[in-house]
């Protein structure tokens, strides 16, 4: 099945924020390319609500950017062009926007900004 497929790819790496044991955020990236050509591709951060604004969100894209940095090369993401905090935060670690991806989110029809950071080691 697609979904345990995506959760075991050896590509795929996927990481777990948690406070008191409790699950407060999730992220994953997808290590692509060649060991001569490397690139990486954000799919996924999630915050609990309740948990915004508190450095969550930071923490796992800082773990992410380490694990792409590990190869090297330029890391991908897409992100909802309304999506405010989401892109400053992505544009305070490096990433800049390279393109528009109109109804990539479905069922909402909502546009993306692709965003392009490029390879310069790990998250810092």
């Amino acid at each position: 099945d697609a979904f345990r497929s995506e959760l075991t790819g050896s590509h795929n790496r996927y990481l777990a924020a948690r406070v008191a044991g409790r699950l407060v955020g999730y992220a994953g990236i997808a290590l692509l390319g060649s060991a001569s050509e490397p690139e990486a591709e954000i799919h996924t951060i999630g915050v609990d609500p309740v948990c915004h604004r508190q450095g969550v969100g930071a923490l796992l894209l800082l773990a992410l950017l380490d694990l792409a940095g590990e190869r090297g090369g330029p890391v991908f993401l897409e992100v909802r062009t309304d999506n405010t905090p989401a892109i400053a935060l992505y544009q305070k670690y490096g990433f800049h926007i390279i393109g528009l991806r109109k109804r990539y989110y479905q069922p909402s029809g909502a546009d993306a900004y692709t965003m392009r950071r490029p390879a310069i080691g790990g998250a810092r």
